[in-house]
């Protein structure tokens, strides 16, 4: 009873230190289990993300949530990338806030699974026997990335969570024959089961630091340079020794450690990766092991020396290696065998340092074997450095690094992550919100497109007054969703229509802010592309970010530009669908926003 009084203890200062959450029509417990388990599990989704994968009350076949990763990245459509070298993992959560796991919950949550996965059984059957709209669309989605997945022949696999608050967990051999159910399915798909009570999800709230235990064959080199605060230790470690110390107490890999990574694990079928396991398989030559790769490169906040050869890191990242040791995993766990040559021994290097900037320096410079995500490498840059700086003064926490807040207990819509703020700005900059959603890495791509929306020459308050609209949107939004009963294709452009929303009302007040010019109050209408390198008394958001900044305090005016802009986007969606295109293919036209969008903003504020 304690752990139940503890756990409904830590989901009350969730929700209390995230009141937004409140605004969503999702279940309280069901939103909790998703923040604990987003650091660990969900490898640190946007809290947009986190919440979509949430599939509702009633008609979920047993399923409350469902997200699907491809090398670590959240998979929205059926347009994702897929190739041979993928990695694609499949997360379904049943959570109940029960005293116990019950079999008849598992056994429904197994029955939906295998409903998703029987190819033959029509999507429509699907909605006949109850399933609701978040489930037909996720089953549709699934269906297609796991046929992708084998035309291309990349990895699949599910993961299974039963959630329940019960003190002890028991899990009953009906449920282990269940779960056999599941692992001889025709498809062939490996199947892993967890189940967590009070005190995992306890532990998986907060901030708690992680410890990581490293023994080194002989005494390592102590390495460090006068008056440099960062230090470290770099020797040989045994392979079977490294590999025990990234499994936890379940048996399950550490693989969140490699997150501070700006390459994920691209699979074992890379000419690289695959050299590395073959390697590591082979007796005679895994002694040649440490000579034959570059190793790892682990830093942490602190690192305590328990003796000679023993040390121990605070809140571990895996830094340079991500290949390496995934590769490892997999050697290590061929065959079920959980073992490697004895003669294999790694090259590792453990760096000290709680600075985030030399962490990031450190990041960036041990990063050039394999392809990297180049949205990754700017997360250095000082404009980013810049605007977390600015914007932490504000109470909101920029992760231009991957995880590092989530890390420390920070959870909700106030942690913003470097690719959700790319299309933050660019959907206010430039105007482009379905390509903001929708080809966000290509911002990255080229100089011009990632000066126009992150440049030290710009106005930092700029980045204040798009996230905290943004902020202000998705509680909009979800509060309209919960209180309104919708049809179908409308709740839909609206749950889908958060960058649409930002396009809209974000040119709506540029155009209404009061100016000051020569003793005057003006207003000029400000619809089209900004220019964030313009001087300050040319800058158009520079001259109206004092009116701008106060609206964002003035909830009734922003309910009202919400209404305004739910009508814009409804007469937008108008003019398309009379071109012959169905409403629910606009969230993938790159050009909605200029050829309907903009025209009926353009037009709007004209009329007034």
């Amino acid at each position: 009873m304690s752990l139940k009084v503890l756990l409904e203890d830590q989901i009350t200062k969730l929700f209390s230190n995230n009141p937004e959450l409140s605004t969503s029509q999702k279940n309280r417990f069901e939103i909790a289990v998703a923040s604990f388990a987003n650091f660990k599990i969900l490898n640190g989704l946007e809290f947009d993300d986190l919440l979509d994968g949430i599939m509702g009350d009633g008609g979920d076949e047993g399923i409350d949530h469902c997200y699907i990763f491809c090398n670590g990245v959240i998979v929205k459509d059926e347009d994702h990338p897929i190739t041979s070298d993928s990695t694609i993992k499949v997360k379904f959560f049943q959570t109940k806030k029960e005293d116990g796991i019950s079999t008849d919950g598992f056994r429904k949550m197994v029955e939906g699974i295998k409903e998703i996965f029987n190819l033959e059984l029509e999507l429509s059957e699907l909605q006949n026997i109850g399933a609701n709209q978040e489930i037909i669309e996720m089953a549709d989605l699934l269906r297609k990335i796991f046929r992708r997945a084998r035309l291309e022949n990349a990895k699949f696999s599910c993961e299974v969570y039963y959630v329940t608050a019960t003190a002890e967990v028991k899990v009953s051999e009906k449920i282990k024959l269940l779960e056999k159910d599941l692992k001889n399915l025709p498809t062939k798909i490996p199947f892993e089961f967890e189940y967590w009570g009070a005190q995992k999800l306890i532990d998986l709230s907060g901030r708690r630091d992680e410890e990581l235990n490293i023994i080194f064959e002989s005494q390592p080199l102590n390495i460090s340079e006068k008056n440099s605060p960062t230090s470290g230790y770099t020797g040989f470690v045994n392979g079977n020794e490294l590999m025990q110390s990234l499994i936890d107490n379940e048996g399950n890999f550490k693989s969140h450690l490699t997150e501070g990574n700006v390459r994920f694990f691209l699979g074992e079928n890379t000419r690289i990766n695959s050299s590395i396991i073959d390697t590591a398989l082979d007796p005679i030559k895994a002694a040649n092991f440490w000579a034959m790769n570059n190793g790892l490169t682990i830093i942490g906040e602190s690192i305590k020396v328990l003796d000679a050869k023993e040390y121990t890191i605070v809140n571990p990242q895996i830094v340079n290696g991500c290949q390496t040791i995934h590769c490892l995993n997999d050697a290590y766990n061929k065959a079920n065998k959980q073992s490697l040559p004895s003669t294999l021994k790694v090259f590792v290097k453990i760096v000290q340092t709680n600075n985030i900037d030399t962490q990031g320096d450190i990041i960036s410079a041990t990063n050039s074997q394999n392809p990297v995500k180049s949205a990754s490498l700017k997360a250095n840059d000082n404009i980013q450095r810049n605007i977390e700086k600015h914007l932490k003064e504000v109470g909101i926490f920029y992760e231009r690094r991957d995880n590092y807040y989530k890390r420390q207990g920070f959870t909700g819509n106030k942690v913003i992550g470097l690719l959700k703020m790319a299309q933050i700005m660019h959907t206010v900059v430039n105007k482009e919100a379905v390509v903001a959603a929708n080809d966000t890495t290509t911002l990255f791509d080229s100089a011009t497109k990632y000066n126009s929306i992150f440049n030290d020459k710009a106005d930092f308050d700029l980045y204040k007054f798009s996230t905290v609209l943004y902020q202000k949107i998705w509680s909009l939004k979800n509060s309209d969703l919960r209180n309104n009963d919708y049809p179908s294709d409308k709740k839909e452009q609206i749950s889908k229509g958060g960058f649409i929303f930002l396009h809209i009302m974000s040119s709506l007040l540029f155009s209404d802010a009061e100016i000051v010019d020569g003793g005057k109050v003006m207003q000029k209408p400000l619809t089209g592309i900004l220019n964030i390198e313009s001087p300050a008394r040319k800058n158009e958001f520079t001259k109206r970010k004092a009116w701008l900044l106060a609206k964002l305090n003035d909830e009734e005016s922003l309910n009202n530009y919400y209404e305004k802009a739910k009508l814009i986007f409804q007469d937008a969606i108008d003019s398309y669908t009379k071109t012959g295109k169905a409403a629910n293919t606009l969230f993938k036209s790159r050009n909605f926003d200029k050829d309907f969008l903009r025209p009926t903003v353009d037009a709007y504020i004209e009329q007034k």
